[in-house]
């Protein structure tokens, strides 16, 4: 799967290889690559924490509901459920400062990647 890391997009690739491109659309630089580590996805939402209010928030929601996406694809069901309340707690950010919560919601998806990983490698670390 190739999958589109750009400024306007973060996410899996949409277009089909069966389908002809026409000229407009043909693009100059290639965005798409194989997934980043969840982690890295993770840690890339901390930045865009920073901008996450009034026109840049939109941006923000679809780049967790891709990490969220992400989540789900590495067979992390708990923290692609906190990055979905996440997203649901970012679309109240046109009201008030939401950025600390969101803040605090990655620290619990953080966690409980973790959390995944070393209940992973509990079975290796107990035998002889």
């Amino acid at each position: 799967m190739k999958w589109i890391d750009h400024p306007n997009y973060f996410g899996p690739c949409r277009r089909r290889d069966w389908l002809p491109v026409r000229l407009i659309e043909r693009r100059t630089d290639s965005f798409s690559g194989p997934p980043p580590p969840l982690s890295t996805a993770l840690r890339q939402l901390r930045q865009y924490v920073l901008d996450a209010n009034g026109e840049r928030l939109r941006i923000f929601v679809t780049r967790v509901e891709s990490t969220a996406l992400l989540a789900r694809m590495n067979h992390e069901p708990e923290v692609s459920a906190v990055l979905l309340r996440l997203a649901t707690l970012a679309g109240l950010g046109n009201t008030r400062d939401v950025r600390p919560d969101l803040l605090d919601m990655l620290d619990r998806a953080h966690r409980a990647l973790r959390e995944g990983e070393l209940t992973a490698l509990a079975p290796a670390l107990e035998a002889p």
